[in-house]
Formats: structure tokens, sequence, C-alpha cells
């Protein structure tokens, strides 16, 4: 009934396209994702308890990415051959490992240090493709990296308050979270090259093994069911709502990632994934009419500057993607 080719975008598009959606799927997937998870442990029971269960909600979003995965794949008819189930062991455990030591470095860190955190990103990719995998950057990429991260940071930083100071212990977590993002999309990268697997099989396999992961460590540290029974108590009824909202706005972005991920690889993905909030306010400095600082100005161009040059290099070279998704030269 469904041609193979189904989800594929097997129509022509301007070379700039094929980046630009599955980047702004990204944004608009990501950003209801964020307001949801706020939704999620602000919620307050009757008996005014709150959630505190993130292995339990990490497991229902990995669930609902299993079963998104699998159902695409199903629909598209894609060769078994490719599925990488036994490659993913690693990533699958990375890239949770990466979620739970950021969401728990939050509660420990100042909202400066998490900025720069996040904003640096990039950097620790960039490090695990050449000295993990051995890949080679150009310098233009080198200069990219340094542009946006240090753009992002020069927009996003707040001073520090006397009373947010940072434990020894949440910035050991901030630098777990980001080796473990520095591990996950090379890692993911080799794997593609390797098995030659789409975007679904890739989104499949990896949640497969974070599913068994998490429960492990549910059932490890003793959370087992509570979380579950937790939100699905009768006075819980807008949370199990939230829940599933964030689980669903999470599957959405996870089609869009694994897409960046598989036809322009782990660089380019976390740049999407990391401009995401920088645009996400800049919006709102001029939907709202907000004054941007002379730093935030500078950062602003800081990152045009970086992104530009991207697309400037690209179009010099005469990169572009074809109809299948590919890049080519």
């Amino acid at each position: 009934f469904f041609p193979s080719n189904f989800l594929s975008l097997p129509m022509p598009l301007p070379d700039w396209a094929w980046f630009v959606l599955p980047t702004a799927g990204i944004y608009l997937s990501f950003v209801p994702y964020g307001i949801v998870q706020e939704w999620v442990y602000k919620h307050e029971s009757t008996d005014g308890s709150r959630f505190t269960f993130t292995l339990t909600l990490l497991l229902v979003q990995a669930l609902f990415n299993v079963a998104t995965g699998f159902l695409i794949t199903v629909v598209r008819r894609e060769n078994r051959a490719t599925f990488p189930l036994k490659e993913c062991w690693l990533p699958g455990f990375t890239f949770i490992a990466a979620m739970l030591f950021s969401n728990e470095a939050l509660r420990y860190v100042s909202y400066p240090t998490q900025v720069l955190g996040k904003s640096c990103k990039m950097v620790p990719v960039l490090l695990g493709n050449v000295l993990i995998f051995g890949r080679k950057h150009t310098l233009a990429e080198y200069l990219q990296v340094a542009l946006v991260t240090a753009g992002i940071a020069l927009f996003q930083y707040k001073a520090p308050s006397s009373e947010n100071a940072n434990s020894t212990y949440g910035i050991v977590l901030l630098l777990l979270s980001l080796l473990m993002d520095g591990l996950t999309g090379p890692n993911q990268d080799s794997i593609v090259k390797k098995k030659n697997s789409s975007p679904y099989q890739l989104m499949l396999a990896c949640n497969m093994w974070a599913v068994l992961y998490v429960t492990a460590a549910m059932a490890t540290i003793g959370e087992g069911a509570d979380g579950v029974l937790y939100v699905l108590r009768p006075d819980n009824t807008q949370l199990l709502l939230n829940v599933l909202l964030f689980a669903l706005c999470g599957a959405l972005g996870q089609i869009c990632i694994y897409f960046t991920l598989r036809h322009f690889g782990a660089l380019k993905l976390t740049i999407a994934t990391t401009t995401r909030k920088f645009f996400t306010i800049l919006f709102s400095v001029f939907l709202f009419n907000h004054v941007l600082s002379g730093r935030q100005q500078i950062g602003v161009a800081l990152v045009f500057v970086g992104l530009a040059f991207d697309l400037w290099k690209k179009k010099k070279t005469g990169q572009h993607v074809t109809e299948t998704g590919k890049k080519s030269e």
C-alpha cells in the first residue's frame, strides 16, 4: 500500500531545504517538549506531592521512540539487513546517560554554568570525531564550531548570583553529560557508515537499548513501578496527559534528529540542536520588542557569521543533497 521510499522526502527541494526542514522540525518539537517537561515536574497532586521519577519519564519517552521508529520502518518496508541493533548498544547507553547526567546536574550548578555547558556541546562531538573515531575536520569546521559556541555563550550568559553556587558534584555531572554527548553522535555516524542504516532504523535500535538500560536502572535503584503507579493515580490525570504529550513531542523531534544525523552527520546535528534555544529567545526578542545588550548583539553576530560561513562553504564546494536525502559533491 505504501511505497518503499515513503517518508524519504522523494521530491525535488532546494539544497538549503534538506537541512532547514528537519532543523525546523527539531525546533518545533523541542520547544513544546521543554515547556511540557516543566509542567510535569511542577505538577502538584492533591496530597501536595510532586513528580520526581526521572527514570520513569525517560522510559516512557524511549518506549514512544521505539513505537514510532518501529511503525516507520514497517511502513517503509526497510531492509532488515541494515538494522543496527547489535551495533547500537553503546550509543543507546550514552545518549540516555547524557540525559540523566544533564537532568541531575541542573540541581547542583548555577544557571550560567548550565548555559555554558549546553553551549559547548559541539566541542565534545568534534573532539569525539577526531580523537576516538579518527575523522578529519577542516579548519573551516573548527572555526564554525568556535564562532557558534562563543556566540551562544555570549548571548545566553547571565551573571551568577551569590546564592547560586556550583557544587563539585554538579560540575562532574555536567562534564560527564558532555562526555556522553561526545561519544554518542560520532558513534552513530560510524554505525551509519558501516551498516548504511536508515534514520528510523537507528532511532529504533538506539531506543530499544535505552529501554533496556532504563528498566535495569529502575530495578537497581528501587524506583521500580512507583513512578508508573504515581502517574496513573486518579488525581494525576493531568500529569498523565502531560507525560504522554512530552513523549509525543520527543518522538517527533527524534525523527528529525535522526534524519539530520543520517544525512548531515553528528556535528551538523549538534549545531542544529544547540542553536534551538538561541533562536527561540531571539524570536521572542523581536516578537515582544525586548532590547539586546551589547554582549548579546555580539553573540548574535557570531552565531550568524558561523552559520552563514557554513552555507557559503557548501555553495562554493558545490555540496548538495540529492532526492534521496544523501549529500553529494
